[in-house]
């Protein structure tokens, strides 16, 4: 109700502005520029923006260039006929435009604009965000005639668009009252307001708009409508009245009337200049064109297939990229497919797999004809791609995957030749991360726990692969369990259809497109924003990594991610901050780690969902520690696959007297208590001091499964029963109340925008922001990578023991964890069957 009130406060003002006594001839001016047809000074958001309001400069979508003829006739008395051109284009918040328009006046023009003359304007404009814009145009006049010449002209705009369906905008004309070489003929100061309204949804579809005009010197004015509204598979039908003399006795209006036909980045406009302001006896006209590195509603440009080249395995990041690639893909009327080119693994994990599959599942809910080739393809290639229509794969590739499997390393018994021992203290026997390094083989326990995972990753691998490929889930366990397979065998077995190399890929798609069809990367040019206000958005906080305290940061060498408290805290309070984020998807990957950093990482969720909607989107893994920050937040999703709960605390150390002990190395320490080195590496813990740590550890799962139930709105009975350290599956987590719904990133992102009351557009920023480091960027002069595998110098075996072992290089001895230990689900060696594979990084070109 407020914003209609001040709409209605804002037509009585402009209406004020035009009531004024006016006198019997329309105002005249040599400043005065040429129709920008159909344009309101506040939404005309292209280069003419130059003349119409140097405000709205920095909104330009991209560079355009444009130009505009003014024809009236040789019988017309009205000052307006001529050519403009224009060129502008935006740069980060400021924008730019210069225009230079050639007045042609008919010979029974009044004098003395009667004569030709030229206008040279150049302007500058620079935007808050997206509701605000500021800017400025200096001009000058060139003419042969004294009284038209040596003008300069400073003309000041803005533009404020405080929501979607209403932009106000003003400019002051010519406030320094230029005077022409003659010092006699002036240009008058004049003071525009005017609102423009695009009442449904905010969207561009339909736009109305007002404008007044005020001269101070001549007690004089103008008022002006607008109407603007596309026209499907055509453009945009423009028209405009302006009431140039509003004396009631012989009120004068001029009008235009046309048409802007867009295809692709070129448009041509004409239409039909009106009214009895013009002295015609017939319309006159004018006529143009545009060239732009952006798109409006227009003809369609032909139906294409959306070609996206996967490299090498995306990361947290590159999955989500990738994944928002796909679904604007989907909502492209243009693209009636889709071509995924796998050279690696398309997905880390079986849920980025499984949130690929989707993607690829909503492109053909959308009409969209999907394909897949595949090179030396694994399992989570074929997980992903049995969504599609049609798998192909190159005849010397493979598939090097027959079944699921994952690993863990046990270091107690070589810790234990070394004189080193592990002493940890743990809740719940299902809490099996500190076994790795007091055991040499896991526990029964944690035997039965990690087959079971398996068994669930494989129910959902062989009943969705199955249900696509036309197959049983029994039949396809068969069928993968005689694998790896060369790309004939695969065919033969149904897992792929055809065998296709490279260069026979365009033919590959023309076959299941059934017929010819052009294939692009990407097209050279943007949609033109459909709202105006696009600083509502939502912001995506990841959080990947074993968790620290302190700052994020990486160890190149064995490419780990830690995902630092105060780097992510300060993430979520920007966010909570910035009011253009209206809706928040904390995005976890994580099998936790220090529990302070998940203690303070928690605190700052719930203050942020507070104020905001926080919606959670568990990805590969959001254990231990990284489902105790996800409580904090709104609705929790997780994929089926997503590695969640472990909801348990351990804590201990290392003993390396032992070590030392074998190596001469001796020892000694003074204390004043006798706890006061409890924690030192150099001595096993006393009982006295064993039984105290179990009460701390106890003390640490009770705050746990107290955030849980406060989080979950369960009792701490219930919790506990969930707890005590036991890993589920998304599914499993679902069924026990710890996650509200079964879903990926996209629902999410769905719901967050639904909480918000988004819209579907709504821009997304990424936090933290990523910073490429002086390391990486060293690593990258001399030819190596902190990517997956960029590291191709250590062996992928001790790879993985490296790994394993980080928790020995990255936590301090003091921290109690709440950590969860990740397996990934294994396929065969890349040089099983293609030694020679390459790897890049992820195609990032723009989506189409």
């Amino acid at each position: 109700m407020a914003e209609r009130k001040q709409a209605l406060i804002l037509v009585g003002l402009m209406t004020a502005m035009v009531e004024a006594p006016a006198s019997a001839e329309p105002p005249r001016s040599v400043s005065e520029t040429l129709l920008a047809p159909g344009r309101n000074l506040a939404s005309a958001d292209d280069s003419t923006a130059t003349a119409v309001n140097p405000g709205n400069l920095a909104f330009l979508p991209a560079p355009e260039l444009r130009w505009t003829t003014i024809y009236t006739g040789d019988s017309s008395p009205w000052a307006g006929r001529g050519h403009s051109l224009d060129v502008a284009a935006p740069l980060w918040i400021f924008g730019s435009g210069l225009r230079l328009e050639l007045h042609d006046p008919a010979a029974r023009v009044p004098a003395p604009f009667n004569d030709n003359y030229q206008w040279v304007r150049w302007g500058a404009g620079g935007r808050v965000d997206n509701w605000l814009g500021v800017g400025a145009s200096l001009g000058w006049s060139i003419s042969d005639d004294r009284r038209l010449d040596g003008q300069f002209g400073v003309t000041v705009g803005a533009t404020l668009r405080p929501s979607e369906w209403v932009s106000i905008g003003t400019v002051v004309r010519d406030f320094n009252v230029p005077v022409s070489r003659d010092d006699v003929t002036s240009s008058y100061r004049a003071f525009d307001l005017g609102a423009a309204f695009r009442p449904f949804e905010g969207r561009r579809d339909i736009e109305l708009g007002l404008e007044g005009r005020f001269y101070d010197q001549l007690v004089n004015g103008t008022a002006k409508a607008t109407l603007g509204f596309d026209l499907p598979y055509v453009g945009r039908l423009r028209g405009d009245v302006t009431m140039v003399n509003l004396d009631p006795k012989d009120p004068q209006a001029v009008a235009t009337l046309g048409l802007d036909v867009n295809w692709g980045p070129g448009q041509v406009s004409g239409g039909a200049i009106f009214g009895n302001g013009t002295g015609l006896e017939t319309p006159g006209f004018y006529a143009g064109g545009a060239l732009r590195f952006y798109r409006e509603p227009g003809i369609p440009i032909g139906k294409r297939v959306a070609r996206f080249d996967i490299n090498s395995t995306p990361g947290n990041r590159g999955h989500v990229s990738l994944l928002r690639r796909l679904w604007r893909a989907a909502d492209n009327d243009e693209i009636e497919g889709v071509l995924l080119v796998l050279k690696d693994e398309p997905a880390s994990s079986m849920a980025h797999a499984e949130e690929l599959a989707d993607a690829i599942t909503r492109l053909r809910s959308k009409g969209k004809k999907v394909a897949c080739h595949l090179e030396d393809a694994g399992g989570k290639s074929l997980f992903a791609c049995s969504a599609a229509n049609r798998i192909a794969i190159n005849p010397a590739g493979g598939l090097r995957f027959s079944g699921l499997s994952s690993r863990y390393f046990y270091f107690g018994g070589a810790l234990a030749d070394l004189g080193v021992q592990a002493d940890f203290v743990r809740i719940g026997k299902n809490k099996a991360a500190a076994e790795q390094f007091t055991l040499s083989a896991p526990s029964e326990t944690a035997k039965t726990n990690f087959q079971d995972l398996v068994n669930r990753y494989e129910s959902v691998y062989l009943s969705d692969v199955a249900a696509n490929r036309g197959s049983t889930a029994v039949k396809l366990k068969e069928t993968l369990a005689k694998g790896p397979f060369i790309a004939s065998e695969a065919r033969e077995a149904g897992l792929v259809d055809t065998l296709v190399y490279p260069d026979e890929i365009g033919r590959f798609m023309n076959e299941v497109m059934g017929g010819s069809v052009d294939i692009v990367k990407s097209l050279p040019y943007s949609e033109a924003p459909t709202r105006w206000v696009r600083d509502n958005k939502i912001a995506v906080v990841y959080l990947a990594g074993d968790m620290v305290d302190g700052e994020s940061q990486n160890i190149p060498l064995i490419n780990i991610r830690l995902a630092g408290s105060r780097t992510i805290t300060a993430a979520l309070k920007q966010a909570r901050d910035d009011s253009s984020v209206k809706a928040v998807v904390f995005r976890i990957e994580t099998g936790g780690g220090s529990s302070l950093a998940a203690d303070v990482i928690h605190r700052e969720v719930q203050l942020l969902a507070k104020k905001k909607p926080v919606v959670i989107s568990m990805g590969s893994a959001a254990a231990s520690g990284g489902y105790y920050v996800a409580v904090g937040g709104g609705p929790i999703f997780a994929n089926r696959t997503t590695m969640t709960g472990s909801i348990g605390i351990f804590y201990g150390k290392v003993d390396l007297s032992g070590l030392l002990g074998k190596l001469g190395v001796g020892t000694a320490g003074f204390t004043s208590s006798p706890r006061a080195d409890a924690e030192s590496l150099f001595r096993p813990f006393s009982e006295d001091e064993r039984v105290e740590l179990g009460k701390k550890v106890k003390q640490f799962y009770d705050l746990f499964a107290g955030r849980v139930a406060e989080g979950r709105k369960l009792s701490i009975e219930d919790v506990d029963a969930v707890a005590r350290g036991r890993v589920w599956t998304g599914a499993q987590a679902k069924e026990h109340r710890l996650v509200d719904h079964v879903g990926g990133l996209r629902e999410a992102m769905e719901e967050a925008r639904r909480l918000a009351g988004l819209a579907d557009d709504a821009a997304v920023v990424e936090l933290p922001v990523e910073d490429d480091s002086l390391l990486g960027f060293l690593l990258k002069l001399v030819g190596l990578s902190a990517a997956p595998g960029g590291m191709s110098f250590i062996p992928p075996g001790l790879m993985d023991v490296a790994r394993a072992l980080a928790p020995f290089m990255v936590f301090d001895s003091s921290q109690p964890m709440a950590r969860v230990e990740l397996f990934e689900v294994g396929d065969y060696p890349r040089g099983l069957l293609n030694p020679n594979a390459e790897t890049a990084e992820l195609d990032e070109e723009p989506l189409p």
